[in-house]
């Protein structure tokens, strides 16, 4: 009994330990992977079947598919942002009608997607403590606009 009591916690801390950092690096390169695959397709001018959806809606539909089920297209508040830029002044976001027109830039991003620990990381024996704060991930992606395909003179954001 006292060699069980001295070897499961030690056994159990290392085992949760594994499970966590592994599910974090897991979230983080799936969520990575998924804001790539978004802007792939936004960089494609692409939209939703059925027509009627707009490109962004689209984008967000791409990033949720990609992501396995960690974050949706229809989250409040919005998971899946979507910001474009003009190469002559890449820090301001353009926004309104003809902002994802042809050479300007894309970003894709997930933002505060929130992991809650397996096991929340304690304290010691003489002071006590439960950290619950949960991991935050931030990931994104950016190319430059291609050209429309050919026929297309514009699409919807």
């Amino acid at each position: 009994m006292i060699e069980l009591a001295f070897t499961i916690f030690p056994f159990f801390a290392l085992l949760f330990a594994f499970i966590d950092f592994g599910m974090a690096i897991f979230i983080s390169t799936t969520l990575q992977n998924a804001v790539r695959e978004g802007c792939r397709y936004a960089i494609t001018f692409q939209t939703g079947a059925g027509g009627g959806v707009g490109q962004d809606a689209s984008i967000k539909n791409v990033v949720a598919q990609y992501s396995m089920g960690f974050v949706s297209a229809t989250a409040v508040p919005a998971q899946v942002v979507i910001n474009y830029y003009t190469q002559g002044a890449p820090n301001t976001v353009v926004s309104g009608v003809g902002s994802n027109a042809p050479n300007n830039i894309v970003e894709v991003k997930v933002q505060n997607y929130q992991w809650r620990w397996l096991a929340p990381i304690s304290g010691n024996i003489f002071a006590p403590s439960r950290d619950t704060t949960p991991l935050s991930f931030n990931v994104s992606s950016f190319d430059v606009m291609g050209g429309y395909p050919f026929g297309v003179t514009g699409v919807a954001r």
